[in-house]
């Protein structure tokens, strides 16, 4: 294993997917490797979960010197699979970000698409995985924060539901809207590390119908993104039938209400921490000064979408979704306003989803499925399904 976490380490001078590999290298090359289905495997941990013997910094410069006594239950369950760990992999500050350009611990580069933005807040994990350094990686999720760098990075990106795997020992962001995720190249590891992580998840089976929006609503998407996603309709088509109409929704106006609400959970969560850059503050600060009744109006607006989704996915159907319009924006660019507009769903709702790469694209594009609670291991089946006839 010290030979892979050597890899990492000359990919990470490239790359700088991790924090600072000087310090957590070393301390992660004293890990015993263990016995059970992920023995041999090496697994990234973004920087807001807990790893006994690092710094827990969740992007936070001012928490470098914060060690962790103990392991995540999430860690501890992993260990127990035998796997091994690069620990600490870069993210932006706090997870409120969206390019994993951090300004305590430097930015992100994208091995898939050089120049380009890996993408946020779980950049660094999207990134690890994408060059080859770890076999999967474990990152959070609050409004797209797995999906869209797994986008932009190439590769697979799956948001557990709200619930299924706990969030202790993982620094939060916004309760109400976190959740974990996993990355990977393949289906197949993606099944391998949730049968680790959560064994009582329910098996896969057969869908039996699946949703799409209105045309218009992919209006402003690249080009590459509507050729791929109209590709995965005809896949899907093939595999199950024509699909049914989702609801409408205003994907736009839905991710501006989940940041609001981030923004005002973001004061509990991050706000006592100390030496936050000047950008992060004022998200917070603006989250201080929420008027209640703007919060309120925000939440009811959710709540609906929520019931909306629920409704029409009740009878085992997915709803297949764009994860980002477009591939990922040029490094140091200001990130898109709308980045979030097709993820941010997933997260008011509860429920999982995964970001299915188009395979072998040169600049990454990325369809998603988003399916009822519980179906994490149908969503997989079905990825690996659609990436055998693509």
């Amino acid at each position: 294993m010290n030979d892979r976490l050597d890899k990492a380490g000359v990919l990470n001078d490239t790359l700088h997917f991790c924090e600072d590999f000087a310090v957590s290298g070393p301390i992660d090359r004293l890990q015993v490797p263990g016995q059970g289905p992920l023995a041999g495997r090496l697994i990234g941990l973004k920087s807001n979960i807990r790893v006994a013997g690092q710094a827990w910094t969740a992007g936070i410069g001012a928490r470098a010197g914060l060690i962790a006594e103990t392991d995540a239950p999430l860690v501890t369950r992993l260990r127990g699979a035998g796997a091994s760990f690069v620990s600490r992999l870069v993210m932006d500050e706090g997870a409120l970000g969206a390019a994993t350009d951090n300004p305590h611990f430097g930015r992100c580069e994208n091995p898939a698409y050089p120049g380009h933005s890996a993408g946020g807040s779980s950049g660094g994990s999207a990134a690890a995985v994408a060059s080859g350094a770890v076999d999967a990686a474990l990152g959070s999720d609050t409004m797209g924060s797995v999906r869209i760098p797994a986008a932009y990075c190439g590769v697979y990106g799956l948001k557990l539901g709200a619930g299924v795997l706990s969030m202790g020992g993982v620094m939060p962001l916004a309760p109400s809207l976190d959740a974990l995720g996993i990355f990977s190249q393949t289906p197949a590891m993606l099944h391998d590390v949730l049968t680790a992580l959560c064994p009582d998840t329910a098996a896969s089976c057969d869908i039996q119908h699946w949703i799409a929006p209105d045309s218009r609503s992919l209006i402003g998407c690249h080009p590459d993104v509507v050729a791929y996603y109209d590709q995965i309709q005809r896949a899907m088509t093939g595999l199950i039938g024509a699909p049914g109409a989702a609801p409408v929704m205003d994907f736009a106006g839905l991710r501006g209400d989940a940041f609001l609400l981030t923004e005002v959970e973001a004061v509990t969560s991050l706000g006592a921490e100390a030496g936050l850059s000047a950008g992060l503050a004022t998200l917070i600060d603006y989250g201080r000064r929420m008027p209640s009744t703007k919060l309120d109006a925000a939440l009811d607006r959710m709540g609906q979408a929520k019931a909306d989704l629920m409704q029409a996915l009740e009878r085992a159907g997915v709803l297949l979704l764009p994860s980002v319009a477009g591939p990922a924006f040029v490094q140091g660019a200001r990130p898109p306003v709308g980045q979030a507009d097709f993820t941010a769903l997933a997260n008011v709702a509860g429920l999982p989803a995964l970001s299915i790469p188009k395979p072998g694209a040169m600049s990454p594009v990325s369809v998603q499925l988003i399916g009822p609670a519980g179906s994490e291991r149908i969503l997989i089946d079905l990825a690996a399904r659609l990436n055998a006839t693509v």
